[in-house]
Formats: structure tokens, sequence, C-alpha cells
């Protein structure tokens, strides 16, 4: 009877799976240092908030294929996953960078290209964050003023 008992307990616990919601991954693309041409550097994507965990995640250089580490598949508080892609590179003018993510809900493949947003950013800025505290507080009032350069 206990063998029984532990089968359809164990079956209950399988198919409890199959109420799970489908998410479709969010993707970000990334350097670890701030980019400098010619430098190496480590190109990073990470994908998160998707359900099932199966899934294809590439690196990719000018549309190919790169070799690439991935980090182990982990899991956050409400069972979404995630998953960190990153290879090492050396960014320059010419060549571009994207990160290519296959799920099952996606209709197509989804590719995010390093730095298309901001390309400028990467080359010509440096954000630079001042914050500047009042000295005396006496009393029960106290300010703060900052003041963040670099970003257009």
């Amino acid at each position: 009877m206990a063998p029984l008992v532990a089968l359809v307990l164990l079956g209950l616990l399988s198919l409890s799976g199959l109420d799970a919601v489908a998410r479709p991954p969010k993707v970000q693309v990334y350097s670890r240092h701030p980019a400098e041409n010619g430098k190496p550097n480590y190109l990073n994507c990470y994908v998160s908030g998707f359900h099932p965990p199966q899934i294809e995640i590439d690196l990719l250089k000018n549309g190919e294929k790169m070799n690439a580490e991935q980090s182990d598949l982990s899991f956050s508080k409400d069972w979404s996953f995630y998953l960190l892609v990153h290879t090492e590179f050396t960014p320059n003018a010419v060549d571009q960078y994207s990160c290519r993510v296959k799920h099952v809900t996606l209709d197509k493949p989804k590719i995010v290209k390093w730095g298309e947003f901001s390309s400028s950013f990467l080359h010509c800025c440096q954000p630079n964050l001042s914050i500047a505290t009042a000295e005396r507080c006496s009393d029960l009032k106290a300010s703060a003023s900052w003041d963040y350069q670099g970003l257009y």
C-alpha cells in the first residue's frame, strides 16, 4: 500500500507543474567594464524572467555565433528562470555584437544588439556623480543635492 501511495503522490507532484504560466525572456546585453575601442573586455547577455526553463542563448559577432560560457540555470522567488552567457571580446568601431535568444514563448528568435540604443555614450562620455550634503543638521531639517553629468 505504501508504494502505491508514494507513486500517486509522485504523480500529483509531477502534474502540479503543468499549470505554470509561460513567460517570455527579458534580455540585457552589456559589457563588464566601460567599453574602450581595442581594449579587451567581457560581453554579457543576461536573460531573465522566463518559463519554461528550456532556452537557447547565443552571443553573436557580426551575426556569427561566438564561443561563450553559460552560468548554471537559476530561478527567482517567483519561479521564473535566469541565465548569464558571457565571453571575452575586444570592442572596435567595425564589429557588431548581439545576443540571440530562442524560447518557446517567442514566435521568432529575439536579437538584442549591444550598445544599440546609445553607442555614442559608449565611446565619448563617462558619467560623473557628485553628492553634496548639508554640513550641519542641528535641527530636524536636512538637505542633499546631486549633479549627474555624462548622460545625454
